[in-house]
């Protein structure tokens, strides 16, 4: 499987079983910040950093999960901007 395709398997229905959809998860996680920083943060702030983080690691030690979890918030960056 590539990375694309592991990608998609873990962003898939079964992952938003899990944590609902990624535009309504990724809000949830933007009000929370919002709340804990006392200013307000965006979902894509939020998904720039969860990326933001996946690079750090990678340039620390490349770890295959890392380049998945790139292009699983790049999906999930598309699909809170209403595209697939």
């Amino acid at each position: 499987m590539n990375i694309l395709e592991e990608a998609n398997r873990a962003t898939s229905k079964e992952r938003q079983l899990d944590y609902g959809h990624p535009s309504e998860n990724m809000e949830h996680i933007a009000r929370i910040a919002s709340a804990i920083l006392g200013k307000d943060i965006t979902y894509k702030e939020v998904v720039a950093i969860m990326i933001a983080t996946k690079l750090s690691r990678e340039t620390h030690r490349h770890k295959r999960d890392n380049l998945v979890d790139l292009a699983g918030y790049a999906w999930v960056w598309a699909k809170c901007e209403g595209e697939e």
